[in-house]
């Protein structure tokens, strides 16, 4: 999975697991911080108002439906 920031530097991870990691990271471990922005087969896009930016998560339509999934069941995002 790849996670694309305002920096313009692709994170690449070998599991998952460290992607979902590293988006809660992104969030400074703030449970319902995360906008969840749109999902696609190829992309899922969330907005951290934290740290005041949009990850763009791009993989597997089946490594992204669980990341969807695990932020939604921990809840990491805000629903209004």
């Amino acid at each position: 999975m790849t996670v694309y920031t305002d920096t313009f530097i692709p994170y690449e991870f070998k599991t998952k697991r460290e992607a979902f990691d590293y988006v809660v990271e992104r969030c400074h471990g703030l449970k319902k911080s995360l906008r969840f922005v749109e999902m696609d087969e190829e992309h899922l896009v969330v907005r951290c108002p934290i740290v005041a930016d949009y990850l763009e998560i791009t993989g597997t339509p089946e490594e992204l439906n669980w990341l969807h999934a695990e932020l939604t069941k921990r809840e990491w995002y805000r629903i209004r």
